[in-house]
Parts: structure tokens; C-alpha cells; sequence
């Protein structure tokens, strides 16, 4: 029964590829490749993932939100529409800290001081929280412009156009390995923080655990509980 369950999962994120691929020909002309095939099946396994989570709390909000980004990053980087997607990003980060930092302060906003007990209250090196910060940096740079805008017209015209040209340079490759690695991570604190949850949700489906989040995800789980 729980391999015909991960082989009904898998039959499902495999039809959607299928209409992921038929939709990126009719908007961009063009077949994905197996890279963006590998990402947007990152993403559908996250996606599965936080549903599971959802039909054992569905009171979660933030989880449903998370979901909810999720879909929209997934149809933004499909539609090339790098703002949108670097919007969604940041709620992403913004809703994992919610879902790892549960207090009454990021209910409503996630400031700096979330980040920063984020890192003092979670077993997390310096080096990926400073991959949490770059990325969500990154983020807030796409939505919000870099340069400072207090100079001559043409001056902040051609330092936003020198600005968006260096975040233009980063490479499809490295952003694909830096979200997924981003998520990896936020995925290890939201396991932390929430491992009776987790547990719970996939206690007569650790092979389907498996299949969305990887062996070292389950093995994780089997220590820690």
C-alpha cells in the first residue's frame, strides 16, 4: 500500500511536467531541458510535501501561504518573470522562519530580529545562514532596486541600469543550486522545529518522506524521534 501510494505521487508529478512542458511551448516557444525538468520537480516534491503536512494540521496558515509560493515561484520562473520570482522567494524565506520561529512578532512581519533568532535559537553555521541571507538579500534587491536613489536623474538612471545588469549576470545554473540548496537548509530547521509534526503526518508513509525529501530527510527524522 505505501509503494502504490509513492507510485500514485510520482505518476501525478510526472503529469505535471507533461503540462508544464506543453505550457512553457505555448508562452515561450520553446521546451524546457532537463534541468528546469529537474527544478520544477524540486519544487512539485516541496509542494507535496507541505500538502501532506496540511491535511494532518490544516489549521498551519503559514504552511498553506508557503504552499501557495511555492505554485506562484514555480509558474514565475516558467514565465520568466524574475521579479515576481524573487517576490515569491522572499515570502518563502519569510514564511519558513514563521513556521520555525513561532511567535506572536512574525505573525504579521519578519524583521531583522527574526533572523537573527533564527540563528541564536537553531543549531545553524555561519555558513548557511549567511546562504538564508544572501539569498533573501538578493531577493529584496530584485523587488526593491539597489542603487541609492538621492543623486543627479541620469546619474540613478544608469546606476539601476549597471545594477540590473549585474544580477542579470547571474548564471541559471547557480540560481537553481542556490534555491534548491536555500530550501534544503530552511528544510532541516522547519524538520528541528517541527519533528513531532512531521512524524505525525508521515507515521504510515515514511517511504513517500522518502521519495519527496530525500534519505538523509527520513534518517534525520528516525534519529531525532
Amino acid at each position: 500500500m505505501k509503494f502504490v501510494e509513492v507510485d500514485e505521487v510520482k505518476a501525478e508529478v510526472d503529469e505535471l511536467m507533461n503540462y508544464i512542458k506543453i505550457y512553457s511551448r505555448e508562452i515561450n516557444g520553446r521546451d524546457i531541458n532537463d534541468s528546469d525538468v529537474n527544478f520544477y520537480r524540486f519544487i512539485a516534491k516541496q509542494i507535496l510535501f507541505f500538502k501532506k503536512i496540511l491535511i494532518a494540521y490544516p489549521k498551519t496558515y503559514f504552511a498553506n501561504v508557503l504552499v501557495s509560493d511555492l505554485y506562484s515561484l514555480l509558474i514565475n520562473d516558467i514565465k520568466q518573470e524574475i521579479r515576481y520570482y524573487y517576490l515569491n522567494q522572499r515570502s518563502i524565506i519569510e514564511n519558513y522562519i514563521r513556521l520555525i520561529e513561532v511567535n506572536d512578532e512574525n505573525q504579521s512581519h519578519v524583521t531583522r530580529k527574526s533572523f537573527l533568532d533564527l540563528k541564536s535559537n537553531n543549531q545553524i553555521n555561519e555558513t548557511d545562514y549567511g546562504k538564508i541571507m544572501n539569498e533573501y538579500k538578493i531577493a529584496c534587491s530584485y523587488i526593491h532596486g539597489g542603487p541609492e536613489l538621492s543623486g543627479y536623474l541620469v546619474t540613478n538612471f544608469q546606476e539601476s541600469i549597471e545594477f540590473k545588469a549585474s544580477l542579470g549576470k547571474r548564471k541559471r545554473k547557480s540560481q537553481i543550486a542556490q534555491f534548491i540548496d536555500l530550501i534544503n537548509i530552511l528544510n532541516y530547521l522547519f524538520l528541528i522545529n517541527n519533528l513531532d509534526d512531521i512524524d505525525a503526518a508521515f507515521h504510515r508513509s515514511k517511504v513517500l518522506l522518502k521519495y519527496l525529501m530525500g534519505n538523509n530527510y527520513l534518517q534525520k527524522i528516525i534519529v531525532n524521534c
